[in-house]
């Protein structure tokens, strides 16, 4: 068997997002045009969609430029008797009229006086209302300018970036893409807090950056403005005299009614590109390249892009196929693994529906590409689909059995499925039938355990790995893979990294900071930590083992979350330095599942 040739990389590598952005003074009015921000985006919404929020519903997060009095130039005019063509919208930007009408009925976000904009607010003021704001209308995406205030009682901007943070993925975390606005500049008390505004403008530009979000710039706009678009005092927005939706040339003079303007354009970016159908994918070729003889493994797109698996061979990095899983209409990403089902002693291909579908498993031949298997896991009316796929051959038979945990939103049921003639031989609950996070799967050989299931509760359950020989309901043994008050949930994977002949568990969160921690089944203690990256950059990641051949260790395989460069790092045995496999591409951000 040839060693594993391949780049090195520094973890520093790994992580881009770490770096700050450029000076936010030479950002673009709307970073919307790079495809990484358009990933993420999209990636959010599908979860958006899976929770039911409503693509044609907004909420606001602001202080009083966003709040009633000041701010009630900033939209509200947009949602009565309105007409888009008198005020000079229908000639300025025609584009948006679609957005304007689809946000004005039903719901009518632009009159929504939001209970996440008040006067006097800092950035903390409004986390706590967040959840309660997004219940109340259900929307799936929220325009954030709050920072001025924070500028003026000088919160350190590393401290305020924490907590924008803090807020961008509470808002992410319930499916609300998140649009951050520049402040517009501060020219309070002559002006004494401008260089505070600014630096707590970079450090929206910094989080917008580092995490793949929609950037808006108003601080460009608006500084060009007379007064900086500013009224007397130099702190709020200003209105133009005919009312915050007057877009004519004389109204564009002033800040809020620009700020109206350039949210419509922000908004018709979200219902056109991170709302609408999944771009369309080309296949490698029109036939299939046989897996027999080689090493791979597979990687599935995840939410927010068609239902492609790509699937590659280990030694070369070759792409060797790829293919439409399921529906091109699908975005709930695929979940993958690779392992014999049949018993052929050629490498198959297996893939899982992501949440928006029903629990559909397919399972590839690897010598044609021809199907397999196409199941349903659980009840086909269950339309949050899977949350992780394994394979191992749990009864010595020579061929590999799937095993497959349940979407969010469904019990914690774990399925078991034979290989070669795909029944189901097992299904039980790996944690309280109650907790609705979905469940994490890894398959292998434990010590003190033989051929057995370790699952991972989803998100809001707390880091308990469960370990579970083949055959079983109850757990044989369980432990923590990350702090008990962790709970955005864990992805598995099982392999023989130190070859004593047993599986150890690796754990990663599936959102978070990136970073790996492997465990000794037998003790539930922790024997190697493994950071990929540092700063704030938290997109997760999703794990998988490439078994090694002829005595060689096996080899983990880390994928990035949403958001997250498109990247996958191999280590291979006890090693802690990277290796980079494809695919690998840092204008991407969509996150993938590896398998």
């Amino acid at each position: 068997m040839p060693s594993r040739p391949a780049p090195r990389l520094a973890l520093n590598r790994l992580e881009p997002r770490d770096v700050p952005a450029a000076p936010f003074e030479t950002l673009p009015t709307f970073n919307t045009a790079e495809p990484a921000v358009v990933d993420h985006a999209r990636a959010i919404a599908a979860r958006d969609r899976s929770l039911g929020r409503n693509a044609d519903a907004f909420l606001k997060i602001g202080d009083s430029n966003t709040a009633p009095g000041f701010g009630t130039g900033y939209l509200f005019p947009l949602g009565g008797a309105y007409n888009p063509t008198a005020s000079g919208l229908s000639a300025l930007h025609p584009e948006v009229l679609d957005t304007l009408a689809a946000y004005r009925g039903g719901f009518n976000s632009f009159l929504r006086d939001s209970t996440t904009g008040e006067w006097g607010w800092m950035v903390a003021d409004a986390i706590p209302l967040v959840a309660g704001e997004v219940g109340a209308t259900n929307a799936g995406v929220a325009l954030v300018m709050i920072g001025t205030n924070d500028a003026i009682r000088r919160l350190d901007p590393a401290d305020y970036a924490v907590r924008l943070k803090m807020l961008t993925d509470s808002l992410i975390e319930m499916g609300v893409v998140p649009i951050l606005s520049t402040t517009p500049e501060n020219q309070f008390a002559g002006g004494v807090y401008a260089d505070a505004a600014r630096r707590i403008n970079q450090a929206i530009a910094d989080v917008a950056g580092r995490d793949r979000l929609p950037l808006w710039n108003l601080w460009r706009g608006t500084t060009a403005l007379p007064a900086a678009g500013l009224e007397v005092g130099g702190l709020h927005l200003s209105t133009a005299p005919a009312g915050g939706g007057d877009f004519s040339p004389v109204g564009l003079l002033y800040g809020q009614n620009l700020r109206s303007l350039e949210a419509l354009r922000v908004l018709d970016w979200f219902r056109e590109q991170a709302v609408a159908a999944p771009p369309e994918v080309v296949a490698t070729s029109t036939s299939w390249t046989s897996l027999a003889g080689h090493e791979v493994y597979a990687v599935g797109r995840g939410e927010g892009q068609g239902p492609v698996v790509s699937v590659y061979d280990r030694a070369t990095g070759t792409e060797l196929n790829r293919v439409y899983a399921f529906d091109p209409s699908f975005a709930g990403g695929v979940r993958v693994a690779v392992a014999d089902v049949n018993g052929d002693r050629v490498p198959d291909v297996i893939a899982a529906a992501g949440p928006g579908g029903g629990p559909q498993v397919k399972v590839f031949s690897g010598v044609d590409g021809s199907l397999l298997a196409n199941v349903y896991a659980f009840d086909p009316a269950f339309r949050n689909g899977i949350s992780s796929v394994a394979a191992a051959d749990l009864d010595g038979d020579g061929a590999d059995e799937v095993v497959v945990g349940a979407g969010v939103g469904g019990g914690p049921v774990v399925a078991v499925f034979h290989g070669g003639d795909f029944a189901p031989v097992q299904r039980f609950f790996a944690f309280d039938p109650s907790f609705r996070g979905g469940v994490g799967v890894a398959a292998g050989t434990f010590a003190g355990i033989g051929l057995g299931i370790a699952a991972a509760a989803g998100p809001g359950g707390g880091p308990v790995v469960n370990l579970f020989a083949y055959g079983s309901w109850t757990a044989a043994r369980s432990f923590f893979a990350a702090d008990a008050t962790d709970l955005g949930g864990l992805s598995l994977a099982a392999g023989d990294f130190d070859g004593d002949g047993a599986d150890e568990v690796a754990a990663g969160p599936l959102a978070g900071p990136r970073r790996v921690r492997v465990f000794d089944p037998v003790t539930g203690g922790e024997t190697r930590s493994i950071p990929l990256g540092s700063g704030m950059a938290a997109t997760g990641m999703r794990l998988a083992v490439v078994r090694g051949r002829g005595g060689e260790p096996d080899e983990l395989l880390v994928g990035d979350g949403p958001g997250g460069t498109v990247s996958v790092a191999g280590f291979v045995g006890m090693s802690d330095d990277p290796v980079a496999l494809a695919p690998t591409d840092p204008r991407r951000a969509y996150g993938i599942y590896v398998g």
